[in-house]
C-alpha cells in the first residue's frame, strides 16, 4: 500500500492540484495564496513544489496533496488517493487497498438507485404519469436526461428486485443511504410515488435524493417535497443543487444566481440562465458560501422568501458578505423563479440582470411596505430597518445606508447611527463575539537565530549545516534533531532532495521542517523578489549565513562571559588566587573576541 501511495504522490504535482482550486502566485521557489481554510487579507498560505507540501502560517493547516484534498474537498483518504490515481493514470491495486471506502460504497448504491428511478420515469409504464407532469411543467426530455430525473413507483418496496436482488445490496446499507425505512419490521421505499431529483455534490457523486409528490396526491396529508435524512455522504448544509453541472458557467459568468428549489433551478437553467444553483429553503450556509467562493464572488438571490423579513435569509447574506461576496437581489414579480421562467423568461432574465444591491432592495422593501410620514410609520420603519443596518459588517457600507435611511426618514444621521450602535451592542451581549486567533508560541532570541540559520542554509546548501564550526552552534532541541537527521540523510544519500528528506523525517519534526522551508525569511526573501538581486540570490543567502553564524557565536561568548564572571566572584570569595588568575585571563581573551565580533557589520538581520 505504502509503495503505491508514494508512486501516486510522486506522479502528482501539488502545485498543479491546489492551483485548480485556488489562485497561486509565484513567490521565489514557492507559491503563495490567500488561505482557503480561514479568512485573511494578506496571503499566508504557501505551497512548496520542492517538498510537495503546503502550510498556512495564519491558521497552521499543513500537509501533503492528500491532506489538502481531505481538508478542502472533505474526501476521506481512499477518495483522495483514488482521485489522484485517476488523475495520474494509475490503477489502484485491490491487493493493496482491499475494498473501496465506505463512502464509495454508499455513492455506488445511490448510483444504482438513480439508474433505477431514471429508467422507471422514461421507459416503464408506471412512470408515464410523472413524465407527463414534468412535460406539462415545461421540462424537456433532454433536460430530464441531463438532470437524471426519475420516478419511484407507488408501491412499498419497488427497488428490491433491482438493487437488492440484482445488485446484491444489503438492506442495512439501503437504510444507511436513506433510501428505505422500516415500519413494523418491513422495508419501505422512502420516496415511493414521487418524482425523483438526484442530489449530486460538486464532484458528481450522487449523495442523496429529493422527492416530489404528483398533483393527484397534493390533497392528501403528505409533504409536497421530502429529502434524504442526513447520512454519511448527504449533508443538506453542504449541497448546492445543480452545481456539478453549472460550476463552469458560474466561473465564466463571474456570478451565480441562487434559487430555493430543484424546479426553480431546472426551469432557470432551461431558459438559458446556466449560472444557477438551488438551496433548500432561504438560508445559505457557511459551507455553501465557501463552496461558491471557489467560482465567483458575486451572488444574485432569486428566492421565494420575503428576504426583508426572513431572519434565516439575512444570516445567509451576512455569511456571504463576510466571505467577500457582492450580494444582489432580483425582483422577479412572480411567485417563484420556476413560474417566472415559464411565464415570462425574457422579463425574468431582465430582472436578474438588473438585480439591486441586497441592502438597497431590503430598505426599499421596508419603506414601500410602510408608506407615510407619520411618527407611527417612522417607528415601524425604524424597528425593521435598524436591525438590518446593524447587521452590515462593512462600516463604510453601513454608514452609507445610515445616511440614506436618515434622509428618507427626514431625521439626523446621528439619530440613526445611535440606534444602530444601541442595537449592535445588545446583539453583541446576547450572542457574544467569537474571535479565532492563532498565536504562535513565543520563541527566545536563540531559537529564532538557530531556525533562521537552518532556513537560510537549506536554501543555499544543506551540507553547510554539517560543517563543524556551524553544527556546534545548534543548541535548541529542535535544531539539534534536524542536524542529526541531516547527518543520517547524507550518510545514505549524496545529493539533497528536500521531498525525500521530508518523507524520512519523524512526524514530530515534519511540521517544523516545513516551516523552515516555506516561511519567508524576514528582510531577505523580499530582496530576492527585486530583479536587482535575482541573479545573485546565493551570494545574498551566504552573506546572511555569515551574519547569523557570527550572531550565534557572539551569543555563545556572552553566555560564557556571564558564567566566567560568576566563577570569578566565587574564586575571589574563596581567595583561590591561582585559578582566579587563569579565569581572569580567559575572561579577558573572551572579552577581546567579543569586541572583535561586535565591530563586525551585522546589517540584514531582522529579529
Amino acid at each position: 500500500m505504502t509503495d503505491q501511495v508514494e508512486e501516486i504522490k510522486a506522479k502528482t504535482d501539488i502545485v498543479s492540484v491546489i492551483g485548480e482550486y485556488i489562485t497561486l502566485k509565484k513567490a521565489g521557489k514557492n507559491y503563495k495564496a490567500l488561505c482557503p481554510f480561514h479568512s485573511e487579507k494578506t496571503p499566508s498560505f504557501v505551497v512548496s513544489p520542492e517538498i510537495q507540501y503546503f502550510k498556512c502560517f495564519g491558521c497552521n493547516e499543513s500537509g501533503d496533496v492528500i491532506a489538502f484534498l481531505q481538508k478542502y474537498e472533505g474526501m476521506d483518504f481512499y477518495e483522495a488517493l483514488k482521485y489522484l490515481a485517476d488523475r495520474a493514470g494509475i490503477i489502484l491495486q485491490k491487493s493493496s487497498f482491499g475494498e473501496k471506502s465506505f463512502k464509495e460504497k454508499l455513492y455506488q448504491i445511490n448510483k444504482f438507485a438513480q439508474q433505477f428511478y431514471h429508467y422507471i420515469l422514461l421507459s416503464h409504464s408506471s412512470g408515464q404519469k410523472a413524465l407527463s407532469y414534468l412535460k406539462n411543467r415545461g421540462i424537456g426530455l433532454n433536460t430530464i436526461k441531463i438532470f437524471q430525473l426519475g420516478y419511484s413507483p407507488d408501491i412499498a418496496f419497488a427497488i428490491k428486485k433491482f438493487i437488492v436482488e440484482r445488485k446484491k445490496v444489503q438492506l442495512a446499507d439501503l437504510e444507511k443511504v436513506g433510501l428505505i425505512y422500516f415500519k413494523d419490521g418491513r422495508p419501505f421505499d422512502r420516496f415511493h410515488g414521487r418524482i425523483i431529483f438526484p442530489l449530486m455534490d460538486h464532484r458528481d457523486n450522487t449523495v442523496g435524493f429529493a422527492g416530489r409528490i404528483l398533483p393527484d396526491k397534493e390533497k392528501l396529508d403528505l409533504a409536497k417535497y421530502i429529502n434524504n435524512p442526513e447520512t454519511e455522504i448527504y449533508h443538506k448544509s453542504k449541497i448546492l443543487y445543480g452545481l456539478n453541472l453549472t460550476k463552469k458557467d458560474i466561473k465564466k459568468a463571474g456570478s451565480v444566481m441562487v434559487v430555493e428549489g430543484e424546479l426553480d433551478m431546472i426551469s432557470s437553467w432551461q431558459i438559458g440562465i446556466k449560472n444557477v444553483v438551488a438551496i433548500k429553503g432561504s438560508a445559505l450556509t457557511q459551507e455553501q458560501v465557501k463552496l461558491l467562493s471557489r467560482y465567483t464572488n458575486e451572488m444574485v438571490l432569486a428566492l421565494d422568501a420575503d428576504i426583508a423579513g426572513d431572519a434565516a435569509a439575512q444570516r445567509g447574506i451576512q455569511i456571504a458578505e463576510k466571505e467577500g461576496f457582492d450580494v444582489k437581489v432580483a425582483k422577479i414579480g412572480y411567485k417563484d423563479p420556476d413560474e417566472a421562467a415559464r411565464e415570462n423568461p425574457e422579463e425574468f432574465k431582465k430582472a436578474v440582470n438588473s438585480a439591486l444591491s441586497v441592502w438597497d432592495y431590503i430598505i426599499n422593501y421596508i419603506f414601500d411596505k410602510n408608506k407615510g410620514t407619520t411618527g407611527q410609520n417612522k417607528a415601524k420603519i425604524s424597528r425593521q430597518v435598524v436591525p438590518i443596518l446593524a447587521s452590515i459588517g462593512d462600516k463604510i457600507v453601513q454608514a452609507h445606508y445610515a445616511n440614506l435611511v436618515a434622509k428618507r426618514l427626514g431625521v439626523s444621521v446621528e439619530a440613526v447611527s445611535s440606534e444602530i450602535v444601541s442595537k449592535g451592542s445588545k446583539e453583541a451581549v446576547k450572542t457574544g463575539d467569537l474571535i479565532l486567533a492563532n498565536q504562535a508560541d513565543k520563541k527566545d532570541r536563540r531559537t529564532i537565530l538557530e531556525e533562521r540559520l537552518l532556513s537560510v542554509a537549506f536554501r543555499v546548501n544543506p551540507k553547510l549545516i554539517l560543517k563543524k564550526e556551524v553544527s556546534k552552534l545548534f543548541t535548541t532541541p529542535f535544531s539539534k534533531r534536524i542536524v542529526s537527521e541531516l547527518k543520517n540523510f547524507f550518510a545514505l544519500d549524496k545529493e539533497f532532495d528536500p521531498s525525500l528528506f521530508a518523507a524520512k523525517l519523524p512526524r514530530e519534526l515534519l511540521e517544523g521542517f516545513t516551516s523552515l522551508i516555506l516561511k519567508e525569511i524576514d528582510g531577505l526573501d523580499d530582496k530576492l523578489e527585486n530583479n536587482k538581486y535575482a541573479l545573485n540570490n546565493n551570494a545574498l543567502y551566504k552573506k546572511e549565513m555569515g551574519i547569523l553564524v557570527k550572531e550565534l557565536e557572539l551569543s555563545d561568548i556572552k553566555v560564557k562571559l556571564e558564567n566566567l564572571g560568576i566563577k570569578i566572584k566565587e574564586l575571589e570569595k574563596n581567595k583561590d588566587t591561582d585559578n582566579l588568575i587563569k579565569t581572569e585571563k580567559e575572561f579577558r581573551e573572551m572579552s577581546k573576541k567579543l569586541s572583535e565580533l561586535e565591530e563586525t557589520d551585522f546589517k540584514g538581520i531582522i529579529l
